[in-house]
């Protein structure tokens, strides 16, 4: 499934694409032309210089070297302004290369704003970069032109939280013990038995003590009218013989002792 519908949680500037940040994912190829790398940096007479953008919508972040390293916060806006201009107010340009340090573009800036966050407001969810082409695909909004390229994004909401819910810390051992641990898993259930308070909403039945099995107190022995025929032709315990006895087939049994138990089930 795409994550396109998430708000990006982080971005950044790498020099070099082996260098991205724990997370994240680097635009490396133009959205329309995949033979056409995403480079925002013009090339020198004398060097080859790359950059590329990098953007997560994981949280909380690892990797405290970009923007928005804040689990609590994501992208809520993206502006290209001229180098030489001062970005808008509550805006942070990406002015330096995460990973190496150095200048982040020429001629143009990107500018984004990072925002604390809260359930329901406007967010940056996807961003892409045209080469061929200057008209933005279904549910993109063009930005501005760097390097050649147009620059795009999709916007969208942020969802509400939902946190985990708790689990106790006994629970989960016992339940799923570490095979690592050097001590036996029968020793751990010694030292920590499973809990009993923690399991009165399930459905599981229980034994009571005075609850007797299924089976019990139920005798099973062969019809004393085939004992008698048994004794008279001396066939032993073959019932085969007598045409009052059939022996049926699993796929017999099921055709003539079919039952559903929808009743016992709906009254559950």
């Amino acid at each position: 499934m795409s994550e396109t519908h998430l708000p990006i949680t982080g971005i950044c500037l790498v020099a070099k694409p082996s260098n991205v940040p724990t997370g994240y994912h680097c635009i490396r190829k133009a959205f329309d032309d995949t033979n056409r790398d995403a480079d925002l940096m013009q090339d020198s007479l004398l060097e080859r210089k790359d950059r590329f953008l990098c953007i997560t919508r994981a949280w909380p972040l690892t990797d405290m070297r970009t923007l928005g390293s804040d689990c609590a916060r994501v992208l809520e806006d993206v502006k290209i302004i001229n180098e030489r201009d001062n970005p808008p107010a509550n805006y942070t340009g990406l002015t330096y290369t995460s990973d190496t340090r150095e200048k982040g573009t020429v001629k143009k800036l990107i500018c984004v704003k990072i925002v604390e966050r809260q359930g329901g407001m406007k967010c940056i969810c996807d961003i892409i970069f045209l080469y061929r082409t200057k008209r933005p695909p279904q549910f993109y909004t063009l930005i501005g032109d760097i390097n050649g390229l147009q620059m795009c994004v999709k916007e969208g909401t942020v969802p509400a939280l939902r946190p985990a819910p708790t689990v106790p810390s006994q629970v989960q051992s016992n339940l799923y013990p570490n095979p690592t641990v050097d001590q036996p898993f029968q020793a751990a259930q010694q030292s920590a038995p499973y809990p009993t308070n923690d399991y009165s909403n399930t459905n599981t039945l229980t034994k009571k003590s005075d609850e007797k099995e299924i089976l019990d107190c139920i005798p099973f022995q062969i019809n004393p009218k085939y004992l008698d025929a048994m004794r008279k032709t001396g066939s032993g315990n073959d019932l085969s013989t007598f045409e009052t006895f059939r022996i049926l087939s699993s796929y017999e049994i099921e055709q003539h002792f079919n039952y559903d138990f929808h009743i016992e089930r709906s009254s559950l």
